[in-house]
């Protein structure tokens, strides 16, 4: 009976934290730095902001695992591939949060062209399906976002977007809306070896939050990161390996009331023919 409280609790915590977009595998290089991804380029800006998929060169394929508080019951887990070409590159990922009783999926496929040699923009559909126990009916709903990424310099990057322009809901009911969310991010690298990167987040049911971090390579191939968010308050600790074409990545977090959060991730590139 405990366990079940307690997993109730947790779950509804996690769907209210997340504003019922528990499905953001946002890849563990991001979750190592606080979560902030929005001007950052790889293969998850799939999720964080598909207009930086633009600086892709090569097709690639990714894999994200996430653990929430030691709980089966809240893993995420999740599948991404960018697809660069002459017309623009071309995005889609798949998603899935939770277990049982309640869960979440996303499927999204995405677009993003760079129409001046310092600007990108992108647009992504998505279908979303909430799973629940026989209590309650079960739903799905049709979401979209919008990107821009901007490199005005070599070294310094920024990017908006926008989750849910059109607010899309599932019902009539504001309890049961689901939120526009508004993101604004910077990135910038004094030295090739360091990143600094920061997101302001805004959605029609919370305060502005920020997240932001740190990642500098230690050697070519190895690097570490840090980072913090304000919604929640999370302190991030990760690092990366890179071998040939393939991207090794962990992250790991601490929420000062509920506990520990681990991140795993892996990518792979294509060599260019």
């Amino acid at each position: 009976m405990k366990t079940n409280i307690t997993l109730a609790f947790l779950l509804v915590f996690t769907i209210t934290a997340n504003a019922q977009n528990n499905v953001h595998a946002n890849g563990a290089r991001s979750a190592g730095m606080g979560n902030a991804g929005i001007a950052i380029s790889d293969i998850w800006s799939t999720v964080n902001n598909q207009a930086a998929l633009t600086s892709l060169k090569n097709t690639e394929i990714a894999a994200f695992y996430k653990n929430s508080f030691g709980m089966s019951e809240l893993s995420l887990s999740a599948l991404a591939v960018a697809v660069p070409t002459k017309a623009g590159v071309f995005g889609g990922s798949v998603a899935h949060f939770g277990f049982t009783e309640y869960n979440e999926n996303k499927v999204s496929l995405a677009y993003a062209k760079r129409l001046w040699k310092m600007v990108s923009l992108s647009a992504q559909l998505n279908y979303n399906s909430f799973n629940f126990t026989d209590a309650y009916q079960n739903a799905t709903l049709i979401t979209g976002e919008i990107g821009l990424f901007v490199e005005p310099t070599d070294n310094f990057y920024t990017g908006v977007h926008v989750f849910n322009p059109v607010k899309s809901s599932l019902s009539l009911e504001e309890k049961n809306s689901i939120p526009v969310r508004y993101k604004a991010g910077v990135a910038y690298k004094p030295i090739s070896s360091l990143l600094f990167c920061a997101d302001f987040i805004y959605d029609n049911n919370n305060d502005i939050s920020f997240c932001g971090g740190i990642e500098y390579y230690i050697v070519s191939q190895l690097c570490l990161r840090a980072g913090a968010s304000s919604n929640p308050e999370l302190f991030t600790l990760g690092a990366g390996y890179i071998y040939r074409q393939i991207a090794f990545d962990v992250a790991y977090s601490y929420h000062n009331v509920l506990g520990n959060i681990s991140c795993i991730s892996i990518s792979y590139k294509l060599k260019r023919k």
